[in-house]
């Protein structure tokens, strides 16, 4: 198990990063906090808005944040351009993109945050707040311009020296053992985990976590709960295969990975005084993404962390979506440090009693294409309002189906 450290994300802000040009905030400041208070930040964010408006680009944010700490040093090349996507137009490529976390280590607050252009970063830092009050701990103001602090103890000299242009010092730093820096770069690097895309991968990996960690009890104990028609499961492994790499070049860590056996889950579904095995093409999609995500969900659960989730309710039939938010609005009252973020369509957890006003975000984008991040709580709305349908009216901006409304009053009147 990894090394543990009491992480809670408080705020992220970023600028210039995909359909995003101004400065975005989500904060997980419950709405009543004062920023820079230690007060507990909140376990759920759910972020809501039509196809294309920028949800799933919030969570692509923070994943290249993640990725620059982790990987700007070690494996980014030197010659080569930093993978930034900016906004799109002449303004997007010559301005930089910024990225922020204000986060709680160990109940103690800190702030770390870089813009970079596509060449080079061009700016860094990291302010912490013990009992409250700022400490620097490190500016960057270009490429070799370093500030450090008196508080911040280490190889500090050495590590700039070290430092590329296009790389962070904190990555830099972390590869090289900064015992300051290395529980952030942990958390970062491990304790960040992103679901996007297609649930197949995340299914594997999710078999894995609970054959490495024995936890067949417990998978059969939450597929029990979830009542989705399966008697028993099992872990098994699928036989590596050559035959799958395809055409053009293949990595030798690829190759090595397609060559190891898959672990994988076997369901068992009762056939009148049977109970049969069921290949996972026979099963309900609902079931395999449950599946996918219950190892993520139990993981970051366990050991803590943030779980970004790319459209939860993907296949995923409501109640359980509703139950793992559950789990993580529960964790908040235990020692546990797991929130969870993700991006949805299914207006009925927005009113399922399961999210509070400030767990609850929209994007829009405007008609330059301009994506914009905002919370429910910018609006007055009463206690007992249904969210679901003042969503569905467009009452909060972030119409999930432009012109919906003028479709469905149009078949109305055709059968009057």
């Amino acid at each position: 198990m990894q090394e543990s450290h009491h992480f809670m994300l408080l705020r992220f802000q970023f600028s210039n990063f995909r359909s995003f040009r101004s400065e975005q905030e989500l904060s997980m400041f419950p709405v009543h906090a004062k920023p820079g208070l230690t007060d507990p930040a909140l376990p759920a964010a759910a972020i809501y808005g039509a196809n294309a408006s920028g949800k799933t680009n919030v969570i692509r944010a923070l994943k290249f944040m993640r990725d620059a700490v982790a990987n700007s040093h070690a494996t980014w090349k030197p010659d080569a351009l930093i993978p930034r996507e900016p906004f799109a137009g002449d303004e997007g490529g010559a301005t930089p993109s910024q990225f922020i976390v204000d986060f709680l280590l160990e109940g103690t607050r800190h702030q770390y945050g870089f813009k970079v252009t596509s060449d080079a970063v061009v700016e860094e830092w990291l302010h912490v707040y013990p009992k409250g009050k700022r400490q620097t701990w490190f500016v960057r103001q270009s490429e070799t311009d370093f500030t450090f602090g008196s508080k911040f103890k280490g190889e500090n000299e050495t590590i700039r020296g070290l430092t590329r242009r296009n790389s962070l010092f904190m990555s830099a730093a972390a590869q090289n053992n900064h015992e300051l820096l290395s529980p952030i770069y942990r958390w970062f690097s491990r304790s960040i985990r992103l679901v996007t895309g297609s649930r197949a991968l995340l299914q594997e990996q999710s078999a894995a976590f609970f054959k490495e960690n024995e936890l067949l009890d417990q998978l059969r104990e939450q597929v029990s709960l979830a009542d989705l028609g399966v008697v028993d499961v099992r872990l098994s492994e699928r036989p590596g295969q050559l035959n799958l790499l395809g055409p053009g070049k293949t990595s030798i860590g690829e190759l090595m990975r397609r060559m190891m056996p898959t672990p994988e889950f076997q369901l068992f579904h009762r056939l009148g005084a049977k109970t049969v095995p069921f290949e996972n093409e026979q099963e309900s999609a609902g079931t395999l993404a449950y599946l996918a995500l219950l190892g993520p969900v139990l993981e970051t659960l366990g050991r803590g962390g943030i779980l970004c989730i790319d459209e939860l309710d993907a296949s995923l039939h409501p109640l359980l979506a509703i139950e793992i938010i559950k789990w993580f609005n529960a964790s908040s009252k235990s020692a546990s440090s797991a929130q969870l973020i993700f991006t949805a369509h299914d207006t009925n957890l927005l009113s399922a009693g399961v999210l509070d006003r400030d767990q609850i975000w929209f994007t829009e984008k405007d008609h330059e294409g301009e994506s914009h991040l905002y919370p429910l709580s910018d609006f007055k709305t009463r206690k007992q309002e249904n969210l679901e349908r003042g969503y569905l009216q467009g009452r909060y901006g972030a119409i999930p189906l432009i012109g919906a409304g003028q479709v469905l009053a149009g078949l109305d009147e055709d059968h009057v």
